[in-house]
Formats: structure tokens, C-alpha cells, sequence
């Protein structure tokens, strides 16, 4: 076969391959957001640029006769699974994280395709000089392979199993040992076949040996993952039995509130008609005045707060809430809680958004912890592709909003000043969450800005 017709077929490979990822993302995995407004041309042309390189480099290490080495096949492999990885990243302004999770998924569903295709339609490996079996090849490798790779694509998503990896991506301690079991694929595959066939086994017996430890490790992934997110499921059950038991603690104590004020109500308002009959309008109208300030300091605010809390559709989230809301109720802090649309999901990982909210509701709650009037103002907004979280309290100390990172540096003396720094070292691992820190009229505001993915 002659360069162009090499380079023409890897050209067609590696253009297939980049296809099968972002399909993969969308489709499958569900990880990517197709939205016209950040393909920019700049990103289409390097991922141009990278499949051209990308063939030209298969091509000449092919007429070189290199990649009849397994070790040059698996260099070119881990280069394909980078640069598929880059190209995505640069398209859809992903994180290389996230990336590499996909083309790692794509490419597995792509070698087990590939590895059945040639068990199937072949008992030794093609002559590609003879134009029989290049045509054999050709047919196998550029249409069977690929319907292959789209069959299994489809049943992967049909059984949801896009679902139940996504949902491991979202946890770094399944992704950190996750993806380096997955990330040795390669290796593993060619060494396999490396092994069996230098110790006098057939191709398709070494390439089945090869395929069935494959699977055997992604059966092991598999259940490793689920043992780790049943138990997260548990203990993300244990925390909605405790929201719900703050739940009945809560509308129990509005019940009492109001069989209270229900008992004294018939005298309230004997009160009140008399003050009116004797032509008194203006005490009168005081006393409904109070009566309702009564009404709205003891119950109101709390079917308020209870009615904003009812927004916040993260479990995890609800449930910090409630405990810090809990916690100012026995301290003697109003907590003025605020969110006017359902909040349901978010870019930024549950685990770290619950400690970086932790952290400034916890400062805001020191803060004003022992002082006359203390509140916090906590406030959740959904809108314009941002999700945004502000906390604010008055300001008893003055504050250095330059040094307020710094480890060690606090108002409250010292041991303290751990919280805004292990908060910035959260945050630097996103690039689409915007912190902004402000003192406005004696009141210091701490917001959290998150853009999301569908934002334009």
C-alpha cells in the first residue's frame, strides 16, 4: 500500500475515533453539553490539525514497519487517548479530568469491538499485500469495526452503564484509583497478546485470552465502583432520614407556635374589637400592627424559611443547610435564608461545594456569634447559565481582604484562619467557579459564582 492510501485510511481512523468520543460524551456518558456557542473556530481547526498529524504519524511509522512492535503500538495508542483528550478539552472547554475519563471509556468500547470483529472474521493476521485479504482487512477494519463500535455504544447507553460511570467520575476517590486501573488498558491488552503470541499461540487465541482479562478487570471496576457508591448511597439515605427528623422537629415546633397563638387568639381579638367600638382607630389599628409583627416574628418566618429551604433540591446541600440553620437557632442567630428558584444541580462537585459553603457560613456564624442582632444572610440564584451563593453578616473587626487568604491569618486570634485558604486551594482545581469577596457598609459579603456548562 502506498503513503497517501495509508494516510488516507488512518485519516478516516482518526477522524472516526475523535466522532466516537464526543458521541460517547453526549450520548452515553451524558458528561458534555452540546452548545453551538463554544465551538469557536480556533478549537475545530486543532482538532483538525491534531487528526492530520495524527495519520500522518500512523502513516509513516507503518511504511517504517514499526508498529509491528507491540511497545510502538502502545505508544501510539496512549498518544491517540491524549490527543483525543486535548481536542475534546479544547472543544467543549472541559477540564482534562473529565476528558480523559472519556476517551478511556470510548477507547475500551472501541478495543473490544475491534478485538471481536478480527476474532470473528479472521484466524491469523492479514497479508496486506495480497489485495484480497487488504480488501478482508479494509472491510473489517473500517466498516464491521466501526458498526461494532456504535452497536456496543448503543447497548452500553440502552443499559444505562453511561449512568453508573458518569456518577464515579463525580467522585475522586473512585476516579483516582478508577482511572488508573482503566488508564493501563493498553498495556494490558498488547502485553497479553505480546505473551501468548511469542510463547506459539495463534493470533485470535492471544487476542481472546487478551480480550476476556479485559473484561474480566472492567467486571472488577465495576463492582469495585458500585461497593463504593452503595456506600455512598447509604450514607446519602442516613443523611435524608436526619433532614427529614429536622424536618418533623421543625413543623412540630410551628404546631406548638400555633396552637399558642391560637389559644390566645379570641382574647387578641376581644382586645382589639373593644379598642374599636370606643372609636380608638388609631390603637386599634397599632394593635393589628403588633399582632402581626407577633405572628410573623414566631411563625411567618419560619414557613418562609422553610418554604425558600424547599428550593434547594441537592440533598446534600438541604441537609447542610438545616444543620447550620439548626445550630444558629440554639446560638441565638437569625438566619435569613433565600432562595427564590429550585437550585437542582451544579458544575462545581457536591463534595467540594458542601465544604466550601461550610466554610463561609461557618465564618459568618463566628462572626457574629455572641453580638446583639446576629444574622446571617444566605442567599441561593439560578439564572443566566450562573448559579450563585452569597453569604453575608455584619462586620464587628476589621478586616485585611488582601491577607484573608493567607494561611494563618484571622480577626479571632490565633489557631484560626484555616477556612478562606483551604477554600481558594478548593477552588483553584475549577476553572469555571468565580469567588468574590467584598466589605459593603459594614457588612461582609463572601459569593461564589459557578458557571455552568450550558451557559453561553
Amino acid at each position: 500500500m502506498s503513503f497517501l492510501s495509508v494516510f488516507g485510511y488512518d485519516l478516516f481512523s482518526g477522524a472516526f475515533s475523535l466522532a466516537m468520543v464526543v458521541c460517547t460524551g453526549l450520548f452515553v456518558l451524558r458528561t458534555l453539553s452540546f452548545d453551538k456557542g463554544k465551538f469557536r473556530g480556533g478549537g475545530i481547526v486543532l482538532a483538525a490539525v491534531w487528526i492530520v498529524m495524527e495519520a500522518g504519524a500512523a502513516a509513516l511509522l507503518y511504511k517504517a514497519g514499526l508498529l509491528r512492535y507491540y511497545s510502538v503500538s502502545i505508544l501510539m495508542e496512549y498518544v491517540l487517548l491524549i490527543g483525543n483528550a486535548l481536542c475534546i478539552g479544547v472543544l467543549f472547554r472541559e477540564r482534562f479530568r473529565r476528558c480523559w475519563g472519556i476517551v478511556l471509556f470510548a477507547g475500551i468500547a472501541a478495543q473490544i469491538s475491534v478485538m471481536m470483529v478480527f476474532i470473528l472474521t479472521s484466524e491469523r493476521p492479514y497479508d496486506l499485500s495480497i489485495g484480497e485479504e487488504r480488501i478482508r482487512y479494509l472491510l473489517s477494519n473500517y466498516i464491521l469495526g466501526p458498526a461494532a463500535v456504535l452497536l456496543i455504544l448503543f447497548l452500553l447507553h440502552q443499559l444505562k452503564v453511561g449512568d453508573a460511570y458518569r456518577r464515579w467520575l463525580e467522585h475522586r476517590d473512585v476516579w483516582n484509583w478508577g482511572m488508573l486501573c482503566l488508564s493501563a488498558y493498553p498495556v494490558l491488552v498488547y502485553s497479553m497478546m505480546a505473551l501468548f503470541t511469542y510463547g506459539g499461540m495463534s493470533r485470535n487465541s492471544s487476542m481472546s485470552i487478551a480480550y476476556l482479562v479485559l473484561t474480566a478487570a472492567l467486571i472488577v471496576f465495576h463492582y469495585k465502583g458500585r461497593e463504593e457508591w452503595q456506600r455512598k448511597e447509604a450514607a446519602a439515605q442516613s443523611l435524608i432520614v436526619q433532614q427529614q427528623e429536622a424536618y418533623i422537629r421543625t413543623l412540630e415546633g410551628m404546631q406548638e407556635e400555633m396552637r399558642r397563638f391560637r389559644h390566645d387568639y379570641k382574647n387578641m381579638m376581644s382586645g382589639m374589637y373593644l379598642t374599636a367600638r370606643e372609636g380608638e382607630l388609631t390603637e386599634a389599628m397599632d394593635y393589628i400592627r403588633e399582632l402581626t409583627e407577633d405572628f410573623d416574628s414566631q411563625i411567618g418566618g419560619q414557613i418562609r424559611q422553610m418554604s425558600h429551604l424547599g428550593n434547594v433540591c441537592m440533598t446534600e446541600v438541604r441537609g447542610l443547610l438545616l444543620a447550620k440553620i439548626s445550630q444558629m437557632q440554639k446560638e441565638g442567630t437569625v438566619c435569613e435564608l433565600e432562595v427564590m428558584r429550585p437550585f437542582r444541580e451544579t458544575g462545581c462537585r457536591t463534595t467540594d461545594l458542601c465544604r466550601c459553603l461550610g466554610i463561609l457560613i461557618d465564618n459568618a456564624m463566628d462572626e457574629v456569634r455572641g453580638k446583639e442582632d446576629a444574622r446571617v444572610h444566605i442567599m441561593i440564584s439560578c439564572q443566566g447559565g450562573y448559579t450563585t451563593f452569597r453569604v453575608k453578616n455584619r462586620l464587628y473587626h476589621e478586616v485585611d481582604v488582601h491577607r484573608i487568604w493567607q494561611q494563618g491569618y484571622s480577626t479571632r486570634g490565633a489557631e484560626r484562619g484555616i477556612g478562606l485558604a483551604s477554600y481558594r486551594k478548593i477552588l483553584d482545581g475549577y476553572g469555571n467557579v468565580l469567588p468574590a469577596t467584598a466589605v459593603q457598609e459594614g457588612y461582609f459579603v463572601q459569593e461564589l459564582k459557578i458557571q455552568e456548562r450550558n451557559a453561553g
